[in-house]
């Protein structure tokens, strides 16, 4: 005669709480998930191909240079793509690229500094290490040179 197989029922909901919370981790870029603002919309009104123009916000302005992320279009990208934007007087830089946590995601490069795009969850020490300084917490910028 064979035995049920009992299991503690405390391990049983141990297990079942740890794969609730892995699921519901939230968003790896919650300025993404807030509403857009006037602040939020480019200066420059252009057309680029693939990004939702509505789902851009603002994340920091240096020397004349702002920094925006934005979600591509629906069914141009994965649901982890994110993009950077860096819009300038003379056009609108743009750089997308899968976001995951702890990783850096989009860097778009000129020829004063690296930019790069980062999930809320990211060490931002070691960044600071590498020579990059924090302009918002899912964005760093290390001078060009530097690193």
């Amino acid at each position: 005669m064979r035995r049920p197989l009992v299991r503690p029922l405390g391990l049983v909901a141990g297990a079942l709480v740890l794969l609730g919370l892995a699921g519901c981790a939230g968003p790896v870029l919650g300025v993404l998930e807030q509403e857009q603002t006037g602040q939020d919309q480019l200066t420059i009104r252009t057309d680029l191909d693939g990004v939702d123009l509505e789902s851009t916000r603002f994340l920091a302005e240096r020397d004349g240079v702002e920094y925006f992320v934005a979600r591509p279009v629906a069914g141009t990208g994965t649901e982890d793509t994110a993009c950077l934007l860096v819009e300038e007087r003379i056009g609108v830089g743009l750089e997308c690229a899968p976001l995951t946590r702890g990783e850096v995601g989009a860097t778009i490069r000129d020829s004063r500094v690296t930019a790069v795009l980062l999930p809320d969850d990211i060490d931002r020490n070691d960044l600071a290490d590498e020579g990059f300084e924090l302009l918002h917490p899912n964005l760093a910028v290390r001078p060009v040179g530097a690193g």
